[in-house]
């Protein structure tokens, strides 16, 4: 008998052939030819397209109409259900534009109320001023009033004082003071009833005679046992002029002293 022998080396043997994972077409003995798995270039990123408005919307319906089949049309109650679902966005979209250019227009409305508010604030402060300037026009030649202890005298020795002597009641004497804190002169006044009240100093006798010019003065009370009390004094003099610092109204009393309109207590004839 005769015996043959087949070669029974493997074609995966480590040791004989190296294994190869390529296919040979049968039909042509061509090995098809091995390439990478991934394309050689890289697609790039799709565009972003913007929200889809109504004419989208109808354009894709339309499209869908066209190619839906016609053993089975789209259904009547989904295609209902679409352009229900599309007017509720549409009509909300609308809606939220409307109510931006509400709170914009709310926003304008809101500026021109308080620039219209600053505008009238600076006219009412012009007005006030206009009028403050008026009434101070209106005061000179007069008598004004104000806190202090200041009488003036004027070249025929007449002078105002005004004082509130509360609940003092008594004999009052008035006692007159230069700028050198020297008093120039003293006049008793006869007996006050207490609160306020004023003295013309020509009506009284000053020896020797008061010269024109600015002073001080004090104004005391002797009560029944005899004790002279201070009483509250006013600064009153003639208003000979008047101007404007900062555009309200200084008036001038006597020669030299500058008193504003506002700190005024009191305007006699």
């Amino acid at each position: 008998m005769i015996t043959a022998t087949r070669n029974v080396a493997s074609a995966f043997d480590p040791n004989t052939i190296k294994p190869s994972f390529a296919t040979t077409d049968t039909t042509t003995g061509a090995t098809p030819p091995v390439g990478a798995a991934e394309p050689s270039t890289k697609l790039s990123g799709l565009a972003k397209t913007s929200a889809m408005g109504q004419d989208e919307f109808l354009k894709m319906l339309v499209a869908q109409l066209k190619n839906q089949d016609p053993l089975n049309p789209m259904d009547g109650k989904d295609m209902a259900a679409q352009l229900a679902q599309f007017s509720t966005v549409e009509q909300l979209i609308t809606m939220n534009k409307s109510m931006d250019a509400q709170v914009a227009s709310a926003g304008a409305t809101a500026e021109a109320i308080k620039a219209l508010e600053t505008t009238q604030n600076e006219r009412a402060n012009e007005l006030a001023q206009l009028i403050e300037g008026q009434m101070a026009m209106g005061t000179v030649g007069k008598i004004g009033v104000t806190t202090g202890n200041n009488t003036f005298v004027d070249k025929a020795g007449n002078g105002t004082v005004v004082v509130d002597s509360g609940t003092l009641k008594g004999e009052g004497r008035i006692t007159i003071t230069n700028d050198k804190g020297e008093a120039v002169g003293q006049a008793i006044v006869g007996k006050v009833k207490g609160g306020p009240m004023s003295f013309e100093l020509g009506d009284y006798a000053w020896t020797p005679p008061l010269a024109p010019g600015k002073y001080t003065y004090k104004f005391e009370v002797a009560t029944d046992g005899g004790q002279w009390q201070a009483a509250k004094t006013y600064t009153a003099g003639r208003i000979t002029g008047m101007r404007y610092e900062s555009g309200n109204p200084i008036l001038i009393i006597g020669d030299a002293l500058s008193v504003p309109m506002s700190q005024l207590t009191q305007v006699r004839a």
